[in-house]
C-alpha cells in the first residue's frame, strides 16, 4: 500500500497527464507557418494594404512568421489545391471585402490566425478610412501608431528562473502528493510503538531497548526508503517529462527532504489522534490527505487562488498548499524569500510534530501487555 500510494499513484498521474497534454504548452507558443495564398481580384488601396500584412507575416526572418505564402496561383489554381490540402488558407481579396477558405483538414489554429488577421485588418483600415476623410493628420497619427508596438505592462525577466509552464503544476502537486502519502508511514509508527493497537508493539514495549532509539529506528525505515522513492521521481520527471525542476540543486534537495521528514511526522500525529487499528488509523490518514491535497489544487490548479481571495488562512495551515507553493516557487522563481517562508512553516510545524509525538510514545505505560 505504501508503495503503490507513493510510488507508482503520482508516477501514474505525471504519466496520464504526460500522454494527454504532451507539448501541447509549446504548441501554443509556436505556430508552424501554414501554406497560404492571396487572390487579389483589385488594385484597390484596401487590397494592396492586405497583401503587403500577409507578406510580412510570411518573412520568415519575422517573430510573427505565421504563413508561408504560395505566389502566382489564379484562383482555380488555389481552389484546386484547397480541396486536396495542399494550401491550408486562400484570402480572396477584393475592396472591403476579405474572404477566407479554409482546407478540408485545415487546423484549428489555422481557422483562428486567418480569421483575427483579416478582422484585425479590416477593423484597422475602416479607423484609417474614416480618420483620412475627417483629419488627414489624424489618420497619418493612427498609420504610425498602427506599426508601433506599444508596451504598457512591464515584464519582470528576473522574476523566474525556469519556464512558468502552466502544466508544471500538475506536475510538482503529483510529486508533492506521493511525498504527503508518506504521513500512512507516520501512523504506522504509532502501530509501531503503541501495545494497544498492535502485537509487534507489545513486544518492543516489553523489550530492554529505549523508547527513543526504538521511534529514531522507526522514522528512518520510513524516512530513507521514502527518499529513494522522491529521487525516482525527480528522474523520471526531469528525463522523461521534461519538466523543469529548477537550477538549484540544493534547494530541491533540501525541500524533498524537509517535506518528508515532515509528512512522516505529521503521519505521527494522524496516527496518535484516531483511534482503531492501524488500518482504521491509516485510513482516516488518508482521507485527511485526500482532503488537504485537493484543496492544494492538485485537480484545479486555480483552487489555491480561489481560497486565497475568500478565506486565506486555509491555504496558511493547508500542508499540501505550502509544500506546492514552496516547491513551484524554488522550481521556477527567482525569489528565495518566498521558498524559504514556506520551508520555515514546514520545518517549524515539523520540530513541533516530532516534539509532541516522542513525548508520547516515550512516556505510554501500559499495566499489562
Amino acid at each position: 500500500m505504501f508503495l503503490f500510494w507513493s510510488l507508482v499513484f503520482p508516477l501514474a498521474l505525471m504519466t496520464a497527464m504526460y500522454v494527454t497534454f504532451g507539448s501541447v504548452y509549446d504548441m501554443i507558443n509556436s505556430i508552424d507557418p501554414h501554406k497560404t495564398v492571396i487572390i487579389a481580384e483589385d488594385d484597390s488601396e484596401f487590397t494592396a494594404g492586405f497583401e503587403e500584412v500577409i507578406r510580412s507575416m510570411a518573412d520568415e526572418s519575422s517573430e510573427e512568421h505565421y504563413f508561408d505564402l504560395q505566389e502566382g496561383l489564379t484562383r482555380e489554381e488555389a481552389e484546386e489545391k484547397i480541396k486536396a490540402n495542399d494550401i491550408e488558407t486562400m484570402f480572396v481579396v477584393s475592396d472591403d471585402s476579405i474572404e477566407v477558405f479554409l482546407s478540408n483538414d485545415h487546423s484549428a489554429t489555422a481557422a483562428v490566425v486567418a480569421q483575427s488577421v483579416a478582422n484585425t485588418y479590416r477593423n484597422k483600415f475602416e479607423v484609417i478610412m474614416d480618420a483620412m476623410e475627417k483629419d488627414p493628420q489624424a489618420a497619418m497619427r493612427i498609420l504610425e501608431d498602427s506599426g508601433e508596438m506599444k508596451e504598457y505592462t512591464k515584464s519582470r525577466e528576473d522574476a523566474f528562473s525556469g519556464d512558468p509552464n502552466v502544466y508544471s503544476w500538475y506536475f510538482y502537486s503529483s510529486f508533492v502528493m506521493g511525498i504527503f502519502f508518506n504521513a500512512t508511514g507516520g501512523a504506522a509508527i504509532v502501530s509501531d510503538l503503541k501495545a494497544d493497537v498492535s502485537c509487534e508493539a507489545m513486544r518492543f514495549s516489553a523489550s530492554p531497548e529505549k523508547k527513543s532509539k526504538m521511534l529514531v529506528c522507526s522514522f528512518l525505515a520510513r524516512l530513507i526508503p521514502a527518499l529513494v522513492i522522491c529521487g525516482i521521481h525527480l528522474a523520471v520527471m526531469s528525463t522523461v517529462f521534461n519538466v523543469d525542476l529548477g537550477s538549484d540543486p540544493l534547494k530541491l534537495i533540501l525541500f524533498t527532504v524537509a517535506a518528508n521528514i515532515f509528512s512522516i511526522s505529521f503521519g505521527i500525529i494522524c496516527g496518535l489522534i484516531f483511534k482503531g487499528t492501524l488500518e482504521n488509523r491509516a485510513n482516516k490518514t488518508t482521507a485527511v490527505l485526500m482532503l488537504s491535497v485537493f484543496l492544494s489544487g492538485e485537480m484545479i490548479n486555480t483552487l489555491p487562488g480561489t481560497i486565497e481571495k475568500v478565506c486565506p488562512i486555509i491555504n496558511d495551515i493547508n500542508p499540501a498548499t505550502v509544500m506546492n507553493l514552496a516547491f513551484y516557487r524554488m522550481a521556477l522563481f527567482d525569489q528565495p524569500l518566498d521558498f524559504y517562508t514556506n520551508m520555515a512553516k514546514i520545518v517549524g510545524a515539523s520540530i513541533v510534530f516530532i516534539i509532541i509525538g516522542t513525548i508520547i510514545l516515550r512516556r505510554e505505560k501500559y499495566a499489562s501487555l
